[in-house]
C-alpha cells in the first residue's frame, strides 16, 4: 500500500535564537583571601571558561553578572559584575578580585561573538555589537537574546 502526503505551506520565519551565545550555569563562588602587611585584604577566584577563546576576546566581549541578595527584604537581584568586583578575561579562564569575600554568591558569565543579529517583536532584524550587548543589564540582555538565562 503507497501513501503519499501532501507537502503543507511553510509558516513564517520564528525570530533568531540565541544560538551563537554562550552562558555559564550559576557558578557558587568560593573565594580565597590574603592580607597584606598594611591589614588590607583582597580575595581572588579563577574560572575555568573554556568558550572564551582569542577570537572572543579580540572581537567580542564576555560579561559578568552577580546574584546578590539583599539582606533586609531577602529579595534576589542580578546585577553586573563588573559593579561589585574586578573581573579578568583571558583564553580559558576569568580571574576575580575584590576587596571583600563574595563566597556564597552566584557568579554566571554570558561570552557574546562580534554582533549577534535578533529579531525583535515587531518583525525586524536589529544587530547588537558586543560592546552594545555588554552594557546591558541582565534583564534588558537576556529578554534581548530571547535566552532562558532567568534566575
Amino acid at each position: 500500500m503507497t501513501t503519499s502526503c501532501k507537502k503543507g505551506d511553510t509558516g513564517p520565519a520564528g525570530p533568531a535564537g540565541p544560538d551563537s551565545v554562550m552562558y555559564s550555569n550559576w557558578i557558587t563562588l568560593n573565594m580565597t583571601g590574603d592580607t597584606y602587611q598594611s591589614g588590607d585584604s583582597v580575595y581572588y577566584q579563577s574560572i575555568t571558561a573554556n568558550a572564551i577563546t582569542s577570537d572572543i576576546l579580540n572581537k567580542g566581549s564576555v560579561i559578568g553578572y552577580l546574584l546578590v541578595t539583599d539582606p533586609l527584604s531577602g529579595d534576589s537581584s542580578v546585577i553586573n559584575a563588573s559593579l561589585a568586583l574586578e573581573e579578568h578575561f583571558v583564553v580559558g579562564s576569568i580571574s576575580l578580585l575584590s576587596g571583600v569575600t563574595y563566597t556564597g554568591y552566584q557568579y554566571r558569565y554570558v561570552v557574546v561573538p562580534t554582533k549577534v543579529a535578533v529579531t525583535d517583536s515587531d518583525g525586524s532584524v536589529k544587530t547588537y555589537t558586543a560592546k552594545q550587548l555588554s552594557l546591558m543589564d541582565y534583564k534588558t540582555l537576556t529578554s534581548t537574546l530571547a535566552a532562558p538565562l532567568g534566575h
